[in-house]
C-alpha cells in the first residue's frame, strides 16, 4: 500500500498538482486517507475529500472528525452523496443518513436503490445506541432444508453485498433464527448434507432493543466475531460485526470519561469556543453551587481558623487526598458496572472492600501527615487532628465513591454522570467538617 506523508499532500495542494493528488490519495488505505484529511489545515480538508472516489469516500467519511464530517455533508453535491451512500453498508449508510437535514435525507432516499432506501428507513427507526441501531441488514441466511450445493449457489448470488463472511445464519420457513453455520463446515461437508444437519443450534443472538453496551459484553464474554439480531419472535433482522463493537467500546469509554468531568461527547479538541462554552457552563455552574455549599461548612469554623491560622495551610491536604481517593474508588466501581462485574449479589462485598481500602490508606497516609504536622509545628495534638481527619475522610471517600454510582445505576441514571461532582463535594464537606471540628474540640 502506497504511503504518502501529510507534508507531501500539502505540497501537492500548494503547487496545484490536483491530478497527481487525486491519484495518490485514492491509492491510500481508507484509514490512512481519513487520518491525513483530519490532520490537514481546515482550508484543504473538504477539497481533498472531494478528490476521493465514491468507493474510498464511503470508507473514509465515517472516520472523519465530527465537525469535519458536518462540513462535508453541508458542502457535498447531492449526486455525489448518493454515489457514496450506495457504496456503504446499511449500518454506516444509516449513520450518515441520521446526520442529514430532513429535506436532504428525503432527496437521497428517493435517488438511491429502493432496497437500500428501505433498509435505511428500517434502521433509522431504532435508537442509535441499541443493537438495532448498530446492526447491518446485509446478511447471508439459508433455509434449514437447503443442501450444500443450494447453499453455495445462494452465497454466490449475494456474496458481493456481504462483507466479513464468517458464519451463515440458518432460519426456518418463517425466517426465525434456529442455528448458525461456520463457512469452514460448509466447505468440508458432503453434498447431500443439509443446513440443519451441520448447523450449531446453540446460537447466541441479541434482541433488537438491547443496549449497545450489553451487546459489547456479549462479544467480550463469548469471544465472537458476528452476532445476529432478532426481534421478540426470534425473526432474523440483521447482524453486528466485531468492527462495529470496537467503535462502540471506543464511544462508550469516551462517553464515560466525558461524563465524569461534566462534558458531552460532542465537545472535541477543535469544537468552536462558543459551542464548548455552552456545553461546559451548566456543569461549572453546578460546580459553583456545590463549592458554595462546601465553603459554608468552612464558614462555620471561621473563628477556629482565625485563632489557628495554620489550619488553613493543612485544609487543602485533607480535602485533596479525600477527593483523589474518592475519584479512584469511583473509577473502579464505575468501570466494574460498565464491564458487568458488579451484580446484585456482589455489590455489598465491593463496597466493603473499597471502604476497607479507604481506611487502610487513611491510616497509612494519616500517620505520615501526622508526623509532618508535628515536625512543622511541634504540636502532637495538631498532628493527631490531621491524622484522624485523614482516616475519617478516606473512609467517607471509600463509602461515597463506591455507593453513589451503585445508587445511580439502581435509579437508572448513568453512574458516570454527576458522580464525580457529588463525591468531591461530599469528601470536601466531610474532610473540612472532621478536620475543623476536631481542631475546635482538641485545640
Amino acid at each position: 500500500m502506497l504511503k504518502i506523508t501529510l507534508d507531501h499532500i500539502i505540497e501537492l495542494l500548494e503547487h496545484e498538482k490536483y491530478e497527481e493528488l487525486k491519484e495518490k490519495i485514492n491509492q491510500l488505505h481508507p484509514g490512512d486517507a481519513a487520518q491525513i484529511i483530519n490532520e490537514l489545515p481546515a482550508e484543504y480538508q473538504v477539497k481533498v475529500f472531494s478528490y476521493l472516489s465514491p468507493e474510498i469516500a464511503s470508507d473514509v467519511i465515517n472516520d472523519l472528525h465530527d465537525e469535519l464530517r458536518e462540513d462535508v455533508l453541508e458542502s457535498i453535491q447531492q449526486n455525489r452523496l448518493v454515489e457514496i451512500i450506495d457504496e456503504m453498508d446499511s449500518d454506516e449508510a444509516t449513520d450518515i443518513a441520521a446526520e442529514l437535514a430532513d429535506h436532504q435525507l428525503k432527496d437521497v432516499l428517493q435517488k438511491i436503490d429502493k432496497e437500500d432506501s428501505d433498509e435505511i428507513k428500517q434502521l433509522l427507526v431504532y435508537d442509535e445506541d441499541t443493537a438495532g441501531g448498530i446492526m447491518q441488514k446485509e446478511i447471508i441466511a439459508v433455509n434449514k432444508e437447503m443442501n450444500r450445493a443450494e447453499m453455495i449457489d445462494h452465497i454466490r448470488a449475494i456474496y458481493d453485498d456481504v462483507e466479513k463472511l464468517y458464519y451463515i445464519f440458518v432460519t426456518d420457513k418463517e425466517n426465525k433464527l434456529i442455528g448458525i453455520l461456520e463457512v469452514s463446515k460448509l466447505l468440508l461437508c458432503h453434498d447431500e448434507m443439509k443446513a440443519v444437519d451441520i448447523m450449531d443450534e446453540d446460537v447466541i443472538s441479541a434482541p433488537v432493543g438491547m443496549d449497545q453496551e450489553e451487546v459489547a459484553r456479549i462479544f467480550r464474554k463469548y469471544d465472537i466475531y458476528i452476532l445476529p439480531v432478532v426481534d421478540k419472535e426470534n425473526h432474523l433482522l440483521g447482524r453486528i460485526t466485531v468492527d462495529d463493537i470496537i467503535d462502540v467500546i471506543d464511544d462508550e469509554a469516551s462517553e464515560d470519561v466525558y461524563k465524569m468531568v461534566g462534558l458531552e461527547n460532542e465537545d472535541k479538541v477543535f469544537t468552536s469556543p462558543l459551542s464548548s462554552v455552552k456545553k461546559r457552563l451548566p456543569w461549572l455552574t453546578l460546580n459553583l453551587f456545590t463549592a458554595l455549599l462546601v465553603s459554608s461548612v468552612v464558614g462555620i469554623f471561621e473563628g477556629t481558623i482565625a485563632r489557628l491560622s495554620f489550619l488553613a495551610v493543612l485544609m487543602p491536604i485533607v480535602a485533596g487526598l479525600g477527593g483523589n481517593s474518592g475519584t479512584q474508588t469511583l473509577t473502579v466501581i464505575t468501570r466494574g458496572i460498565a464491564l458487568g462485574e458488579l451484580t446484585l449479589h456482589n455489590t455489598y462485598r465491593a463496597i466493603v472492600k473499597e471502604i476497607t481500602v479507604g481506611i487502610i490508606n487513611g491510616l497509612l497516609i494519616g500517620s505520615v501527615a501526622m508526623l509532618i504536622a508535628y515536625l512543622l509545628k511541634g504540636n502532637i495534638i495538631l498532628g493527631a487532628v490531621l491524622g484522624i481527619s485523614m482516616v475519617c475522610n478516606m473512609f467517607i471517600a471509600g463509602l461515597v465513591g463506591s455507593s453513589i454510582p451503585v445508587v445511580m445505576k439502581t435509579l437508572k441514571i448513568d453512574p458516570a454522570l454527576a458522580s464525580s461532582v457529588i463525591i468531591t463535594m461530599l469528601t470536601d464537606i466531610g474532610g473540612f467538617a472532621t478536620f475543623l471540628g476536631l481542631a475546635t474540640l482538641m485545640l
